[in-house]
């Protein structure tokens, strides 16, 4: 058996009895963003941008003419937004083990994925309930917060 046989059982190995699944999703999230990232940055620099230039015409009180020229400066600050959002899942993905070993012990907080992209099949709704932060008030399982 040469070395790289068996560095990659080692890996699939530590793989295998290491990682949970929090740990799992956090890697798949980070991956997927990173992959699908000059989407990501195009689409929510143009949509978030968009909003934001509707904003700056609401805001000034004037016609379609200043959410033309507005839409170019919020695009681009979204896009920069957006950038650094993909970036720091590029960067998050090759911490993985070190979040699965974090988990092993029995009373670990369990690792989530992070939450700039929300809505994703790797994020999972709580099954629950919570409690309200202002009122303290319990909340009923799958409410929206």
């Amino acid at each position: 058996m040469n070395a790289r046989k068996a560095l990659l059982a080692v890996t699939l190995t530590l793989t295998a009895t290491l990682t949970s699944c929090g740990s799992l999703r956090r890697a798949g999230k980070d991956a997927f963003v990173g992959i699908t990232s000059p989407f990501l940055i195009v689409y929510g620099g143009a949509t978030d941008g968009f909003d934001s230039a509707r904003s700056v015409r609401t805001g000034l009180d004037s016609g379609s003419a200043m959410e033309v020229l507005a839409f170019p400066f919020t695009f681009f600050y979204h896009a920069i937004e957006h950038s650094i959002y993909c970036g720091i899942h590029v960067l998050d993905l090759p911490f993985t083990p070190l979040y699965a070993l974090t988990e092993l012990p029995p009373a670990s907080t369990p690792v989530q994925p992070l939450d700039f992209y929300q809505g994703t099949w790797f994020d999972v709704e709580p099954s629950g309930s919570g409690t309200d932060a202002t009122s303290g008030e319990s909340l009923p399982p799958g409410y929206n917060r």
